[in-house]
């Protein structure tokens, strides 16, 4: 943009390849002239460009965000990265027991929120981690869920015993107590002890006391189930309605 003293009397006009001829604008400024020599329409033309492709970037900027809130909120709610996104439609049915149990879990996912628990046993390969990572996904944009493998919630309670641990066990339990949905996953895979036993009914049991839903999933059936978490969880998992989903077929994996 250049700058002169004097206005002319008569505009200067410029010629633009796309529109032809046009006059120079003049900007008074401080006793001096700014003289715009470009294209009004070709420098109209172009904000509007750059209207649109803010436009464009804030609306894709939206997009990712979105994707990255969906994302985190489903790692942090503990489903694997084999499991991040399944659905129900990703669970295959080959036979009337599986149809049973994927209507059941949608099911459960429509009378949510609820206070009545579940408990899915059976075989290896038989999808019920699949179908608990699909209900998680329906339900984790709108409430605080979480899957955990028995082993790992054991682990992290018991880590509250070191000396430089930031957190007690009490804070550790509250956590899980609190959540709207707790899936605790592979039941059966700790050692079984009695701290064990204890960790495990403190949480169900804080979670049956304040009304909270919690799904258990093992490969053992109903009566290893309650040898290794104790009859006392069970009761409280099947009071007031709870119920058991058997997956007794064959393993789908190849």
């Amino acid at each position: 943009m250049l700058t002169i003293k004097t206005k002319p009397e008569t505009p200067e006009v410029g010629q633009c390849e796309k529109h032809g001829d046009y006059e120079f604008r003049y900007i008074e400024f401080n006793n001096k002239y700014f003289v715009t020599g470009c294209c009004p329409l070709c420098a109209k033309e172009k904000k509007q460009e750059e209207e649109l492709a803010a436009k464009e970037l804030k609306a894709a900027t939206a997009i990712e965000n979105e994707r990255k809130r969906r994302e985190s909120a489903r790692v942090n709610a503990g489903i694997s990265k084999r499991n991040l996104y399944k659905t129900f439609d990703d669970y295959i049915c080959t036979n009337e027991g599986q149809t049973k149990a994927k209507s059941d879990c949608m099911r459960y996912v429509e009378s949510f929120p609820t206070d009545k628990s579940l408990i899915m046993v059976g075989g290896v390969g038989t999808g019920k981690t699949l179908l608990a990572s699909a209900m998680l996904d329906a339900l984790v944009d709108d409430h605080r869920c979480g899957i955990i493998k028995t082993i790992d919630l054991i682990r992290q309670l018991k880590s509250t015993w070191a000396k430089d641990s930031e957190e007690s066990e009490g804070d550790v339990i509250k956590f899980y107590v609190g959540v709207d949905l707790l899936i605790i996953d592979e039941v059966g895979a700790q050692f079984g002890s009695d701290t064990e036993k204890m960790f495990i009914f403190d949480i169900i049991d804080g979670r049956y006391e304040d009304m909270k839903p919690t799904i258990l999933i093992s490969n053992l059936d109903i009566t290893g189930v309650k040898e290794v978490v104790g009859e006392r969880c069970i009761d409280r998992l099947r009071e007031g309605g709870g119920s058991m989903i058997a997956f007794d077929w064959e393993s789908s994996r190849a």
